[in-house]
C-alpha cells in the first residue's frame, strides 16, 4: 500500500509534535499541567486555562489555572464557591457525556444567555469561544479542562488544532490523574441545597433547569410535563422561597458581594 505524506504539513506541525513529546515526558510530574497549558496555547492561541476535578457526589477540586489575580477573583473563586453546580459543563458530565472536546455554544441550552447564571456570572468572566476537554478519571470523578481566549477571539484554526491533539490529551490526563483521591470530596449538590429550603424533588428539578437557563417550554419538554404545570411549580417555588422572579430565585442561592457570584455555602 502506497502511503502519501504531506511534508509541508509535517513541517508545520513539528512544533506541535514536540509539544506533545514534552507533555509525555512531564507525565506524573509537577510540571504536567504547565506543559499542557503551554502546548494548548502554542497550538491554538487559547490563553486562558483552568483545570478542575469534579465529583459526582458534589464538590470540586482545583488542579491548575494560569489566570491573573483579577480573573481569578471574578472567574475561578465564584466557580469553586458553588457556581459550578449549575454550570453546563458540570451537568453535562453528570449526564454521562463521553470523553471529548466540547464547545459551550454546542452544549448550552437555548436560553443560556438569558439565564441568571449567564448574566450574573458567565457574562463577566471575559472568555471568547470557551471549549472544554472532558476526561472521565474514575467512577464518580472527571477532569474538566477549560480553554478560552481573553485577548480577543482565538485564531480561526484553533478548534481544529485542538481537536487534533484532544485524543492524546485525554489519554495523558487519564494516566496523570489516575490516582486522584475522591473519598475526601464533600457531598454537596443543588438538590441538597433546595431540599434544605423546603422544596420538593420535582420543584428541585424545575429550579435546576431554570437556573441553568431553560425556558418554561424547554423545562416542560425535559420533564415531560406541560408548560402550564411548569408555571404551577414556579409559583410554588416562589412562595416557598419568598421570591417573585427567576433572578430572585438565583439570588436566594447566590450572593454578589464583590461583583462576583458566591454561593451561600462553601463547597
Amino acid at each position: 500500500m502506497k502511503v502519501h505524506f504531506d511534508i509541508t504539513a509535517a513541517m508545520m506541525d513539528r512544533s506541535l509534535v514536540q509539544g506533545v513529546a514534552d507533555l509525555i515526558t512531564s507525565l506524573n510530574t509537577p510540571s504536567f499541567e504547565t506543559e499542557l497549558a503551554d502546548l494548548v496555547a502554542a497550538a491554538t492561541g487559547f490563553d486562558s486555562m483552568v483545570m478542575v476535578a469534579l465529583f459526582e457526589r458534589g464538590g470540586i477540586r482545583p488542579l491548575f489555572n494560569n489566570l491573573s489575580q483579577a480573573d481569578l477573583v471574578r472567574t475561578l473563586e465564584p466557580y469553586l464557591a458553588g457556581a459550578y453546580l449549575i454550570d453546563p459543563w458540570y451537568n453535562m458530565a453528570l449526564a454521562g457525556a463521553p470523553n471529548g472536546l466540547y464547545r459551550l455554544s454546542d452544549i448550552a441550552p437555548d436560553d443560556f444567555e438569558r439565564s441568571d447564571y449567564y448574566r450574573e456570572y458567565y457574562a463577566g468572566i471575559g472568555l471568547h469561544d470557551e471549549c472544554v476537554l472532558l476526561v472521565k478519571l474514575s467512577a464518580g470523578a472527571w477532569a474538566l479542562l477549560s480553554f478560552g481566549a481573553r485577548v480577543g477571539p482565538p485564531r480561526s484554526e484553533s478548534l481544529e488544532r485542538l481537536q487534533q491533539i484532544a485524543p492524546c490529551l485525554i489519554a495523558l490526563c487519564e494516566r496523570h490523574w489516575s490516582n486522584l483521591v475522591i473519598d475526601d470530596a464533600p457531598e454537596v449538590s443543588l438538590e441538597s441545597l433546595c431540599l434544605a429550603k423546603g422544596l420538593s424533588k420535582r420543584e428541585v428539578e424545575v429550579i435546576g433547569l431554570l437556573l441553568r437557563g431553560y425556558s418554561n417550554k424547554l423545562i416542560a419538554r425535559e420533564m415531560d410535563i406541560s408548560p402550564e404545570t411548569v408555571k404551577v411549580y414556579r409559583k410554588r417555588i416562589n412562595k416557598k422561597l419568598g421570591t417573585s422572579s427567576a433572578r430572585e430565585v438565583f439570588a436566594s442561592f447566590f450572593s454578589s458581594p464583590s461583583n462576583g457570584v458566591a454561593l451561600g455555602h462553601a463547597a
